[in-house]
């Protein structure tokens, strides 16, 4: 066998493998997109959610990232971000972590009710801190997705 026949038949190969293995990924994108759950028909995309008629709390923010701009390295910057619950059951934020120690948040720990307003605090202590920092505050919650999360960020000089 020639070099030519060789690299052809290497070539053959491959495009069949690459068949066979994308084979069951095609079948499975036209599936039909029904199925069942609790012995109910259910249609739709998978993504979207079944609401139960009782509902869930949910934020609304007045802002969801807040920016300090350009700080002095040593600084402790202090911001608040504000929500209300606008959603169908008293909202409970059962925890906060922030996605650094050099941040740290405050909130009040009762339950905020339907159509009441609140806040977070978040503090930032740029102590040993240089150039761009972008920190997550993840909150843990009763609302529909379970969590949320805000953003801070800053340039330490």
């Amino acid at each position: 066998m020639n070099k030519k026949t060789h690299s052809q038949t290497i070539k053959f190969l491959y495009n069949i493998l690459f068949v066979v293995m994308l084979f069951p990924f095609l079948i499975q994108c036209t599936s039909n997109k029904t199925g069942k759950f609790d012995g109910k028909l259910i249609e739709g995309k998978a993504s979207e959610k079944i609401i139960p008629p009782n509902g869930f709390p949910k934020f609304e923010f007045t802002k969801e990232i807040h920016k300090f701009g350009v700080i002095s390295e040593g600084e402790i910057v202090v911001c608040d971000f504000f929500f209300k619950n606008i959603g169908s059951k008293d909202l409970v934020i059962k925890n906060v972590e922030t996605s650094c120690g050099c941040t740290a948040v405050k909130w009040e720990r009762k339950p905020v009710k339907i159509g009441e307003e609140s806040h977070i605090t978040v503090e930032f202590n740029s102590e040993g801190r240089y150039g761009k920092q972008y920190k997550v505050i993840t909150i843990f919650c009763n609302t529909l997705s379970g969590t949320k999360e805000l953003v801070i960020t800053a340039q330490v000089k």
